[in-house]
């Protein structure tokens, strides 16, 4: 609670105005006897009812008398308090003993007065307002300096410088040397396992031979005319095309009787074609050549038809397929395992061919010819790898070619790329060709650019960002952004970032 006191001299304006601009919502208030105030019975109402327009609560205080035990108590609505019907009694302008209580006034934000200025005469004001103005000046100047940033983006066309050299990666070598040509060589392992499922393509035909039965007729004479012709025996057709058959059985045939023309010895043998499909199927009459014998004096025919023969083409797994599916396979694991060997060592550059592969397992769920629409491949594997350090590499490239680049530029080699192939391969070493592609960017001194832009108005940074050698463009950003309204740079150098990019 705030308490308010009030002189002998006191006026009921005094009160109100006090009221008002007090903050806390309830009041003590305490006048001192024989004040003006106290004369006029309907001020304490007039107190009463101003507080309770501004919602707050007032406590009057003093030596009142019956006065003040009447004014203590609470105002009623339906009490006379000296308002007339139909007139604001309170807007009106009082005398100066009575004045009419402020209209209810809503809450807001004042600025801090500075009264004590106005209070202030000569020199003592001037100096506090040239002190101020001051504070304001450093204050805006301290901000300029320390507030603003700005980054300088020069652009340069995308030009490159590629090289290969001859090294040697030895396991022997501790670090790179760049006049021996020589960096360190590293032996890694990996094991992967996985399965591939792949189409067969290859195509066969497949069948049944035809089968019958023959006559060997012999008519061979005198004591070695008798003629055995043992099981697997080839018979050919003696005319027409050329079809071929063996014997099922072994077939012994007598010598024939001189001047024996029908009727000569003979032998019945069943017979199945050497090839299968309906070509095989042939009808009664045909006449054979036996074996090597003179098919005039021995010879065969059927008297029955041939049958039984059939042919169709179906889908095979082939030697290619196989093939194909391992190469698919292996390919697919040595990416898991250079993927996986970078990972673990993150600085490595394996040179093309530096794969070694070792085949643990190799399962096929069909064989070569095998009827089959699709199989399956099973490959475990363990990778031996040759690999180099990419940044030993890069440095050692960026050394030997350095004295080759164009004046006026630099390599930037985060942004250069090396790669490796390997030409000769022996237990402890290899021969490698080292290629490089080496970004060249502005051999600019960032430094002394700063210097020179800082603090600089817009225009003149300008052209000294285009005097320079081999930038092709600039952009500058200004943040916060409302800082390019004063059309300068930072006058602090350390508050400029220098950024080189290549024009797309």
């Amino acid at each position: 609670m705030k308490r308010l006191e009030f002189s002998e001299n006191s006026k009921l304006s005094d009160v109100l105005n006090s009221i008002a601009d007090l903050e806390e919502k309830e009041i003590e208030i305490f006048i001192a006897p024989g004040t003006d105030i106290l004369t006029v019975p309907t001020n304490i109402e007039i107190i009463n009812h101003h507080a309770e327009n501004l919602g707050k609560k007032v406590s009057i205080k003093g030596d009142f008398g019956k006065k003040h035990e009447e004014a203590e108590r609470p105002a009623s609505r339906e009490v006379n308090l000296g308002f007339i019907e139909g007139k604001d009694v309170a807007g009106e302008k009082l005398t100066s003993k009575q004045e009419a209580p402020e209209e209810k006034q809503k809450p807001k934000f004042n600025l801090p007065k500075l009264a004590f200025i106005a209070q202030l005469k000569g020199r003592k004001r001037l100096a506090i307002i040239l002190g101020l103005l001051a504070v304001l000046v450093v204050a805006g100047l301290l901000s300029f300096w320390f507030f603003p940033r700005a980054e300088v983006i020069l652009y340069t066309e995308s030009q490159y410088k590629e090289a290969e050299l001859t090294l040697v990666a030895s396991a022997d070598a501790d670090k790179a040397d760049a006049e021996k040509g020589i960096i360190p060589l590293k032996t890694l392992e990996n094991k992967q396992e996985d399965v591939i499922e792949s189409d067969a393509t290859g195509t066969k035909t497949v069948g049944e031979p035809a089968k019958g039965r023959v006559t060997i007729v012999n008519r061979t004479t005198g004591p070695s005319g008798a003629k055995t012709f043992f099981k697997g025996t080839v018979m050919t057709t003696a005319t027409g095309t050329s079809i071929s058959f063996t014997l099922d059985n072994t077939a012994t045939i007598s010598a024939a009787p001189v001047g024996c023309t029908d009727n000569c010895p003979s032998a019945g043998v069943d017979v199945t074609a050497t090839g299968i499909g309906e070509s095989g199927n042939l009808p009664a009459g045909n006449v054979f050549k036996v074996g090597s014998a003179n098919i005039d004096y021995v010879f065969a025919k059927n008297d029955t038809n041939f049958t039984g023969g059939s042919s169709k083409k179906v889908t095979v797994v082939s030697a290619d397929d196989q093939k194909k599916a391992k190469e698919d396979l292996l390919k697919k694991l040595e990416n898991k395992a250079d993927k996986e060997l970078n990972k673990e060592n993150p600085d490595i550059i394996i040179p093309e061919g530096g794969f070694e592969t070792k085949i643990l397992d190799e399962t096929y769920s069909k064989k070569v010819d095998e009827e089959a629409s699709d199989f399956r491949l099973n490959l475990q594997v363990n990778f031996i790898v040759k690999a180099i350090s990419e940044k030993d590499l890069k440095k050692l490239l960026i050394k030997q070619i350095s004295d080759s680049i164009p004046n006026g530029f630099e390599i930037n080699a985060d942004n250069s790329v090396v790669d490796s192939e390997i030409i000769e391969s022996g237990e402890s070493e290899l021969e490698i060709i080292g290629k490089i592609k080496a970004s060249l960017i502005p051999d600019v001194d960032e430094d002394v650019i700063k210097k020179k832009i800082a603090g600089k108005g817009f225009g003149e940074t300008d052209e000294y960002l285009k005097s320079l050698s081999n930038i092709s463009g600039f952009e500058i950003k200004i943040s916060p952004s409302f800082f390019h309204i004063l059309g300068l740079m930072p006058p602090s150098s350390s508050r400029i970032n220098i950024k080189i990019m290549k024009e797309d």
